[in-house]
């Protein structure tokens, strides 16, 4: 039942009442443009130019308008709603209530209007708004909002109840007389609006049967309700800051049958209080009752519920609710919940479990719960004094909802396996002193048992700072020994009372071992240098308001091995751990920073600044747009200093420093300058450019200083075309027209210096911690080298980064390398596009994609070692569907045993399926390799997915290594097992694992890219 109410605000003048608008007319809406934005759960709009709203007999004008959809929910069986506020020559007309076709229409005027509708359909308009956040902040916005407020505040809400006979008809229950069956008409159409109201309607689409009595001693009205009913508490919410809509709080008790407690129907209509919070609202209810708040379901037989105050008690209580850091729903079966009041719940005789099953796998089962939402004052973690606002000086609080359950078990199978007499926890971290267990088995670490704990319960913090995590880490290792650690991890705002986001981390770790480093190959038994080891790595970066940035880092190790052994990743993947601080500052296409670095590891290359100023600035038009200036200007002290020697004689052997590794302590001031000429010529943009570098060493690596003057002027070119064919259709490979897009590219550059590249020393390096130690091995192993030596300058990876044209760049990585070279870099860069998806969603898509390039070096015996060709690469994508694709790469220089390689692979994947890659690659020049690489996972069955991988080098090495494993999908947790074997180590492993699928962080279902559902959200499995 809906209607459309009008009036203006609440201090302007007396409602106007309109007739009903029934919900099966549907609401258009017409406009010249429009502005979309989200707020809470509605979709909101600012409309302007000519705006016309229409629903059945009503039709209402204006210049602008502010409008919030609420799409409907079918399974709640709830209409779309829709507020209204025009403004600005508002004209409304409607007919009157219980008026003829023939009867004019009643018209309506005012500066502004504010009203509601109700539609079973979708919500018609005519524009398509464009998304702009910044709408909601408007002037006409605001009024918008204000106008919702005074209607919520002063407007007369009567609730939707059954119409009653006349007072004398009304039997008196002491008299045992029958009630009468009474009907439920249209509710006022005075003032119905969104505010808070009470509503009933039947269950199902049925009708009620509704019977009332009244007890004049008790001031109360007494119904007694049958055949199914369906009752809606609405009440709006604003946002405390902005005063935004933030959405509608909404509870919904469905039930068989009921009783409802009330203040008398005179009461109702004779007073201006027909909101939850001017009258009394107690219900009883029985017979599969449905209470949905939100998305919180619960199940129950019976219940009591205070809907003013937000209590009651249900018996044989089933819920099933969604949870902050878990994926699905969680089931709560308690024989009595009872909600005390709007913070505090107990729960007796709960269990809880993620499982849909009638009788699950497993569950925690309290004989107690009591759960407390709390406002806590915060306290400043660096002061230990109450934390306040920076901006409004007022005193700040955190809400936290704390749990306690006494008699805890965890029932598995129907059995008893664990036992613990109380736990208190808060919701947002609802894990137990333990967060992570894992268990496995290696020949190289024996069996480990790997634990993190939570050190905030296990110190008893309760108040602990927001945004932050700090866990004990614990681990066992029968090979190995025991290791100790912790990891504390922030993201918060305003350190210290300076404002800005700041985030960071303090990794630690250490352990006593007792073993040998097995690291590969030649390196399985590696003897230790020290017994002791750890790694203590800190970061941090502050973004200050005022457009700063500060970035520290602190990286401290024990020895040269540590991390290769137990962080693997972390040695191959991520950045070198350095020490350092950093402060910066981006304004639109200018940078300024200064570094300051030290070296806490003396067997690692690497550079100390004390310190470093950089300015840079990049895209700089010069003249108007004629010439375009990119710059950077650098100054520092800075001290190269080389990794000391290794003491264990397994990595001494294979020990020799790379060619440019020298201690070096020297200033370094420099300038780098470029300018350039873009002349478009017709489709081709050209491109005139002239660098210049001046950089001062105070030493260099033969221990004189040096003033380094470098050129460089080029010219750029790239030419575009295409072409476009619609004819071209084919359902095999999904096809659906052809657009060829071809760009030519070109870069001829002439380059010269007064000094040559392994004059200078490499204070920026261009290689990390992990390829450096890699490198000093390679020499032994690939070229046979003897101490002192060095490789081959082809295969240096300065040489790489010259003929790259590495120098040629302002905002080059390194600002060490110069050097003459002339060189023509061509590439051609190939699309293939069609569309692809549903009629009217079709989506533009790379078909085909083929990049081809190379480099023309005219003076080859100088710059490229006798050939006049070099650096040549190509890459080739094939997407044959949005499922399957071919792939291939190839790069190759061509002088004597320059690296030549060649790879070829498909990939194919099937969502919740599985997917497949195979793919042989091949390389030639200083090392020969023919490697197959194959993975896959496949789901078998509903509850079976297998994953394996591996690689196999055709070549001198071998077996590369091999992984195979299972995982068993059942409905609360995945189980995974299975073996890995590393055949550079000699090592062999067991794989298992064990691990919770509502976890939002679950990795076992994803191995293979197979990402199952949370459990639970398509039913029961």
């Amino acid at each position: 039942m809906t209607h459309a109410a009008i009036n203006q605000r609440s201090n302007e003048g007396p409602a106007l009442q309109l007739p009903e608008q029934a919900a099966q007319f549907p609401v258009s809406i017409e406009s010249a443009r429009g502005t979309a934005w989200q707020e809470g759960a509605y979709d909101a709009y600012h409309l302007s130019g000519s705006v016309v709203v229409r629903q059945g007999d009503f039709v209402g004008q204006a210049s602008e308008a502010v409008i919030w959809i609420d799409s409907g929910d079918p399974y709640l069986q709830q209409p779309s709603r829709v507020l209204v506020y025009l403004e600005g020559n508002v004209d409304i007309r409607f007919a009157p209530a219980g008026g003829s076709d023939d009867q004019p229409r009643n018209r309506y005027r005012a500066s502004e209007w504010f009203g509601r509708f109700n539609t079973v359909h979708s919500v018609q308009m005519s524009v398509t708004p464009t998304a702009d956040a910044a709408s909601g902040n408007s002037p006409v916005a605001e009024r918008a909002r204000a106008a919702m407020r005074a209607r919520a505040d002063h407007a007369v809400i009567p609730a939707q109840f059954p119409q009653l006979p006349p007072p004398s008809a009304t039997p008196d229950p002491s008299s045992g007389g029958p009630a009468a069956n009474l009907m439920a008409p249209a509710p006022s159409a005075d003032d119905q609006m969104f505010e808070a109201s009470v509503s009933f309607t039947g269950r199902n689409g049925g009708r009620p049967n509704i019977q009332a009595y009244t007890d004049p001693n008790r001031n109360e009205q007494t119904w007694l309700i049958d055949n199914g009913i369906r009752i809606t508490l609405r009440s709006p919410s604003f946002d405390a800051a902005s005063g935004a809509l933030a959405g509608i709080d909404q509870v919904v008790l469905m039930a068989d049958r009921g009783v409802a407690w009330t203040s008398t129907l005179a009461d109702l209509v004779e007073t201006p209080a027909g909101n939850l919070g001017g009258q009394r609202w107690e219900f009883y209810l029985e017979g599969n009752i449905v209470f949905v708040a939100g998305e919180r379901v619960v199940y129950a037989d019976y219940m009591y519920y205070d809907a003013n105050f937000k209590r009651g008690t249900i018996l044989n209580a089933e819920i099933l609710s969604p949870v902050d850091g878990y994926d699905g729903l969680l089931r709560l079966k308690s024989d009595v919940l009872q909600q005390v009041d709007e913070q505090t719940f107990r729960a007796y005789d709960a269990a809880v479990t993620s499982s849909r099953l009638g009788y699950p796998v497993y569950w925690v089962q309290s004989g107690n719960v009591e759960i407390r939402h709390e406002q806590i004052p915060q306290i400043d973690p660096f002061t230990g004094s109450r934390a306040y606002d920076q901006q409004t000086g007022m005193p700040l609080t955190r809400h936290q909802y704390l749990t306690e359950s006494r008699n805890n078990f965890v029932y598995v199978k129907g059995l008893p396996v664990f036992y613990w007499p109380v736990l208190s926890n808060d919701l947002a971290d609802p894990t137990y002193y333990l967060e992570q267990v894992s268990i496995k088995n290696d020949s190289v670490f024996g069996t480990q048992i790997l634990t993190d704990w939570n050190m905030y319960q296990l110190l008893g913090i309760r108040d602990k700072p927001e945004g932050t995590k700090w866990n004990l880490i614990f681990d066992t290792m029968t090979e190995r020994g025991f290791g100790l650690g912790t990891l504390y991890t922030y993201e918060r705002s305003n350190l210290f009372g300076i404002p800005g986001p700041y985030q960071g981390k303090i990794d630690a770790w250490g352990i006593n071992d007792n073993g040998l480093d097995n690291l590969g190959q030649d390196r399985r038994a590696v003897p230790l240098e020290q017994d002791f080891r750890y790694r203590v790595l800190g970061q941090h970066r502050h973004r200050l308001d005022s457009g700063w940035q500060l970035t520290g880092e602190v990286g401290w190790i024990s020895d040269r091995n540590f991390l290769e052994q137990y962080y693997e990743r972390e040695w191959d993947q991520q950045k070198d751990q350095s020490t350092g601080i950093q402060l910066l500052r981006n304004n639109a296409n200018r940078q300024f920073s200064v570094n300051v670095d030290t070296r806490l590891n003396d067997f690692f290359t690497q550079t100390e600044w004390l310190p470093r100023v950089d300015y840079s600035i990049v895209g700089q038009p010069v003249l108007g747009d004629v010439l375009v200036w990119t710059g950077r200007t650098q100054a520092g002290y800075a001290k190269l200093k080389t990794a000391d020697a290794p003491t264990n004689p397994v990595d001494l052997g294979k020990f020799d420093p790379l060619a440019w590794e020298q201690d070096v302590e020297t200033p370094r001031i420099g300038t780098r300058q470029m300018l350039e000429l873009p002349i478009p010529v017709g489709p081709l943009r050209m491109s005139l450019y002239g660098l210049g570098d001046a950089t001062y060493y105070g030493n260099d690596l033969n221990g004189n200083d040096l003033t380094r003057l470098y050129g460089q002027a080029g010219i750029r070119t790239s030419l575009p075309f295409w072409k476009v064919d619609p004819t071209v259709q084919s359902d095999l490979f999904n096809v659906n027209g052809l657009a060829h897009k071809i760009s030519f590219e070109s870069d001829f550059f002439f380059a010269e210096s007064n000094a040559n590249f392994d004059q200078m020393p490499l204070l920026d390096a261009l290689d990390d911690d992990a390829q450096e130690a890699f490198r000093r091995r390679y020499f032994f192993d690939t070229f046979a080298g003897v101490p002192g030596g060095n490789v081959p300058l082809a295969f240096d990876e300065r040489t790489y980064a010259l003929r790259s044209n590495l120098q040629g760049n302002v905002t080059s990585p390194t600002w060490d390398l110069a050097d003459d070279l002339m060189g023509l870099r061509l590439n051609i860069n190939q699309r293939w596009q069609t569309r692809r998806g549903a009629p009217g969603e079709q989506r533009v898509i790379d078909w085909i994609t083929f990049d081809v390039g190379g480099t023309y070096y005219p003076r080859a015996n100088e710059n490229n070692f006798g050939e006049n060709f070099g650096l040549f690469d190509a890459r080739f994508r094939w997407y044959v569907g949005d499922r399957f694709t071919l792939m291939s790469d190839a790069s190759a220089d061509f002088f004597g045993s320059g690296l030549r390689t060649v790879s070829l692979g498909a990939q194919m994947g099937r969502p919740e399926h599985g997917n497949l890659y195979l793919g042989f690659r091949s390389i030639e020049g200083p090392l020969s390799a023919n490697i197959l690489t194959g993975s896959f996972s496949y789901r078998m069955s509903e509850k079976w997915i297998a994953t394996a991988g591996g690689s196999v080098d055709f070549g001198p090495t071998g077996n590369i290594g091999q992984t195979l494993s299972f995982t068993r999908i059942g409905e609360s947790f995945l189980l995974r097992f299975g073996i890995r074997a590393d055949a550079s180590r000699g090592n062999v492993g067991a794989i298992f694992g064990i691990e919770p699928r509502f976890l939002s962080r679950s990795r076992l279902g994803q191995l293979g890219g197979v990402n199952l559902p949370p459990p639970g959200s398509r039913g029961l499995e």
